[in-house]
Protein backbone atom coordinates (compact mmCIF):
# COMPACT_ATOMS: atom_id res chain seq x y z
CA UNK A 1 0.00 0.00 0.00
CA UNK A 2 1.45 3.20 -1.28
CA UNK A 3 2.22 5.49 1.72
CA UNK A 4 -0.65 8.31 0.99
CA UNK A 5 -3.16 5.68 1.51
CA UNK A 6 -1.44 4.90 4.53
CA UNK A 7 -2.10 9.15 5.74
CA UNK A 8 -5.34 9.14 3.95
CA UNK A 9 -6.54 6.40 6.11
CA UNK A 10 -5.24 7.82 8.96
CA UNK A 11 -6.56 11.37 9.12
CA UNK A 12 -9.40 9.88 8.08
CA UNK A 13 -9.89 7.79 11.21
CA UNK A 14 -8.90 11.36 13.08
CA UNK A 15 -11.56 12.84 11.47
CA UNK A 16 -13.84 10.29 12.15
CA UNK A 17 -13.09 9.60 16.08
CA UNK A 18 -13.05 13.61 16.55
CA UNK A 19 -16.35 13.62 15.13
CA UNK A 20 -17.99 11.15 17.14
CA UNK A 21 -16.56 12.47 20.45
CA UNK A 22 -17.76 15.82 19.67
CA UNK A 23 -21.31 14.11 18.85
CA UNK A 24 -21.23 12.23 22.11
CA UNK A 25 -19.35 14.74 23.91
CA UNK A 26 -22.12 15.16 26.79
CA UNK A 27 -22.88 11.53 27.49
CA UNK A 28 -19.73 10.11 27.62
CA UNK A 29 -16.06 11.92 25.71
CA UNK A 30 -16.54 14.58 28.51
CA UNK A 31 -15.99 12.41 31.57
CA UNK A 32 -13.05 10.96 29.27
CA UNK A 33 -11.63 14.36 28.87
CA UNK A 34 -11.82 15.03 32.64
CA UNK A 35 -10.26 12.08 33.72
CA UNK A 36 -7.34 12.14 31.25
CA UNK A 37 -6.79 16.40 31.44
CA UNK A 38 -6.82 15.56 35.27
CA UNK A 39 -4.06 12.68 34.97
CA UNK A 40 -2.02 14.77 32.92
CA UNK A 41 -2.60 17.57 35.02
CA UNK A 42 -0.77 16.08 37.90
CA UNK A 43 1.82 14.19 36.65
CA UNK A 44 2.97 17.79 35.19
CA UNK A 45 2.51 19.74 38.26
CA UNK A 46 3.57 17.00 40.60
CA UNK A 47 7.01 18.50 41.15
CA UNK A 48 5.33 22.38 41.30
CA UNK A 49 2.55 20.78 43.73
CA UNK A 50 5.94 19.13 45.88
CA UNK A 51 7.37 22.94 45.74
CA UNK A 52 4.31 24.86 46.75
CA UNK A 53 3.59 22.14 49.50
CA UNK A 54 6.91 23.13 51.14
CA UNK A 55 6.88 27.02 50.58
CA UNK A 56 3.61 26.48 52.21
CA UNK A 57 4.63 24.76 55.22
CA UNK A 58 7.90 27.27 55.69
CA UNK A 59 5.87 30.52 54.93
CA UNK A 60 3.28 29.74 58.01
CA UNK A 61 1.86 27.41 60.13
CA UNK A 62 -0.91 25.08 59.44
CA UNK A 63 -1.95 22.49 56.86
CA UNK A 64 -1.02 22.64 53.06
CA UNK A 65 -4.54 21.76 51.69
CA UNK A 66 -7.69 23.72 51.92
CA UNK A 67 -10.67 21.76 52.57
CA UNK A 68 -14.26 22.83 52.22
CA UNK A 69 -16.98 21.13 51.54
CA UNK A 70 -18.99 22.26 48.49
CA UNK A 71 -22.46 21.29 46.74
CA UNK A 72 -21.88 19.11 43.89
CA UNK A 73 -23.77 16.88 41.62
CA UNK A 74 -27.36 16.93 42.38
CA UNK A 75 -26.38 18.69 44.99
CA UNK A 76 -24.29 16.20 46.88
CA UNK A 77 -21.32 17.42 49.28
CA UNK A 78 -18.12 16.87 48.56
CA UNK A 79 -14.87 17.70 49.84
CA UNK A 80 -12.92 20.75 47.90
CA UNK A 81 -9.53 20.61 47.69
CA UNK A 82 -6.95 23.84 47.56
CA UNK A 83 -3.73 24.78 48.43
CA UNK A 84 -4.11 27.23 51.84
CA UNK A 85 -3.73 30.46 51.29
CA UNK A 86 -4.70 32.05 54.40
CA UNK A 87 -3.86 32.13 58.26
CA UNK A 88 -5.39 29.02 60.03
CA UNK A 89 -8.70 29.78 61.43
CA UNK A 90 -9.34 33.12 58.46
CA UNK A 91 -12.74 32.11 57.65
CA UNK A 92 -13.95 32.16 61.16
CA UNK A 93 -12.22 35.99 61.62
CA UNK A 94 -13.76 37.19 58.89
CA UNK A 95 -14.97 35.10 56.29
CA UNK A 96 -13.75 35.33 52.38
CA UNK A 97 -11.12 37.62 51.31
CA UNK A 98 -12.12 40.40 49.44
CA UNK A 99 -8.80 42.22 48.58
CA UNK A 100 -4.89 41.47 47.93
CA UNK A 101 -4.75 43.20 51.19
CA UNK A 102 -6.38 40.81 53.79
CA UNK A 103 -3.61 40.48 56.83
CA UNK A 104 -5.21 37.22 56.84
CA UNK A 105 -3.56 36.04 53.35
CA UNK A 106 0.35 34.54 53.83
CA UNK A 107 2.75 35.65 51.18
CA UNK A 108 3.31 32.64 49.86
CA UNK A 109 -1.03 32.82 49.43
CA UNK A 110 -1.00 36.17 47.84
CA UNK A 111 0.76 34.92 44.87
CA UNK A 112 -0.67 31.50 44.89
CA UNK A 113 -4.10 33.47 44.34
CA UNK A 114 -2.68 36.17 41.99
CA UNK A 115 -1.20 33.22 39.57
CA UNK A 116 -4.34 30.79 40.52
CA UNK A 117 -1.60 27.75 41.27
CA UNK A 118 -4.34 27.76 44.78
CA UNK A 119 -6.50 25.54 42.33
CA UNK A 120 -4.09 22.68 41.46
CA UNK A 121 -5.03 20.06 44.36
CA UNK A 122 -8.50 20.13 42.44
CA UNK A 123 -7.05 18.13 40.00
CA UNK A 124 -7.73 15.11 41.99
CA UNK A 125 -11.29 16.35 42.37
CA UNK A 126 -11.39 16.19 39.10
CA UNK A 127 -10.08 12.20 38.32
CA UNK A 128 -11.87 10.86 40.83
CA UNK A 129 -15.22 12.24 39.33
CA UNK A 130 -16.32 14.92 41.87
CA UNK A 131 -15.48 17.60 39.58
CA UNK A 132 -14.94 18.56 35.65
CA UNK A 133 -12.45 20.63 34.04
CA UNK A 134 -15.24 22.93 32.80
CA UNK A 135 -18.63 23.37 35.05
CA UNK A 136 -20.54 24.98 37.20
CA UNK A 137 -18.19 26.84 39.90
CA UNK A 138 -18.77 24.66 43.40
CA UNK A 139 -20.09 26.37 45.71
CA UNK A 140 -20.75 26.50 49.82
CA UNK A 141 -24.22 25.37 50.70
CA UNK A 142 -25.44 28.87 52.68
CA UNK A 143 -23.99 30.55 49.48
CA UNK A 144 -26.88 29.21 47.46
CA UNK A 145 -29.75 29.44 49.61
CA UNK A 146 -30.39 33.15 49.05
CA UNK A 147 -30.72 32.12 45.39
CA UNK A 148 -31.85 28.63 45.29
CA UNK A 149 -35.36 29.06 42.81
CA UNK A 150 -36.55 26.55 40.17
CA UNK A 151 -34.51 28.70 37.54
CA UNK A 152 -31.03 27.85 38.88
CA UNK A 153 -31.54 23.87 39.93
CA UNK A 154 -30.07 22.86 36.24
CA UNK A 155 -26.79 23.76 37.67
CA UNK A 156 -26.59 20.54 39.88
CA UNK A 157 -27.52 18.56 36.99
CA UNK A 158 -23.74 18.44 36.17
CA UNK A 159 -20.39 18.04 38.13
CA UNK A 160 -18.83 21.23 39.02
CA UNK A 161 -15.90 22.44 37.38
CA UNK A 162 -12.72 23.96 37.68
CA UNK A 163 -13.39 26.37 35.21
CA UNK A 164 -16.60 27.60 34.53
CA UNK A 165 -17.82 30.07 31.77
CA UNK A 166 -18.61 33.05 33.77
CA UNK A 167 -14.51 33.05 34.80
CA UNK A 168 -14.07 33.71 31.26
CA UNK A 169 -15.85 36.86 31.49
CA UNK A 170 -16.25 38.13 35.13
CA UNK A 171 -13.96 36.20 37.26
CA UNK A 172 -15.72 37.70 40.85
CA UNK A 173 -19.21 38.57 39.66
CA UNK A 174 -21.92 38.42 41.68
CA UNK A 175 -23.55 35.40 42.78
CA UNK A 176 -26.98 35.96 41.13
CA UNK A 177 -24.88 36.38 37.67
CA UNK A 178 -22.80 33.66 38.68
CA UNK A 179 -25.90 31.11 38.61
CA UNK A 180 -27.99 32.54 35.73
CA UNK A 181 -24.42 31.69 34.01
CA UNK A 182 -23.90 28.50 35.41
CA UNK A 183 -27.79 27.40 35.23
CA UNK A 184 -27.64 28.47 31.10
CA UNK A 185 -24.27 26.26 31.13
CA UNK A 186 -26.15 22.97 32.55
CA UNK A 187 -29.03 23.34 29.86
CA UNK A 188 -26.48 24.03 26.83
CA UNK A 189 -23.51 22.86 27.59
CA UNK A 190 -21.22 20.91 24.70
CA UNK A 191 -17.70 20.34 23.43
CA UNK A 192 -17.22 23.94 21.44
CA UNK A 193 -18.67 25.91 24.70
CA UNK A 194 -16.40 23.90 27.23
CA UNK A 195 -13.32 24.88 24.75
CA UNK A 196 -14.18 28.12 24.76
CA UNK A 197 -14.81 28.68 28.29
CA UNK A 198 -11.72 26.58 28.71
CA UNK A 199 -9.49 29.29 26.81
CA UNK A 200 -11.37 32.48 27.89
CA UNK A 201 -10.36 31.36 31.28
CA UNK A 202 -6.96 30.91 30.83
CA UNK A 203 -6.66 34.46 29.79
CA UNK A 204 -7.98 36.10 33.18
CA UNK A 205 -5.81 33.68 34.62
CA UNK A 206 -2.60 34.97 32.79
CA UNK A 207 -3.92 38.23 33.44
CA UNK A 208 -4.06 38.25 36.78
CA UNK A 209 -6.98 40.18 36.99
CA UNK A 210 -10.36 40.04 38.97
CA UNK A 211 -8.88 37.88 41.64
CA UNK A 212 -10.40 39.71 44.50
CA UNK A 213 -14.32 41.14 44.91
CA UNK A 214 -12.88 44.56 45.03
CA UNK A 215 -11.43 43.89 41.30
CA UNK A 216 -14.89 43.36 39.92
CA UNK A 217 -14.82 45.09 36.16
CA UNK A 218 -17.89 46.81 34.29
CA UNK A 219 -19.35 42.92 33.22
CA UNK A 220 -20.62 42.33 36.65
CA UNK A 221 -21.43 45.61 37.67
CA UNK A 222 -24.02 46.63 34.67
CA UNK A 223 -25.48 43.32 34.84
CA UNK A 224 -26.39 43.61 38.82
Amino acid sequence: MEWYWILLIVLGSIIVFAFIAILLYRPLFKRMADIVGSFCGILVFLLPMLIIAICIKADSKGPVLFKQKRLGKNKKLFTILKFRTMCVGAYEKGGIATSESDSRITKVGRFLRRTSLDEIPQLFNIFIGKMSIVGPRPVLDWEYEDFACEAFESRFKVRPGLFCTVDSVARNADRDIQFKMDAEYATGYKFIVDFKAFLGVLKTVFSGKDVYRDEKNDYTKKDR
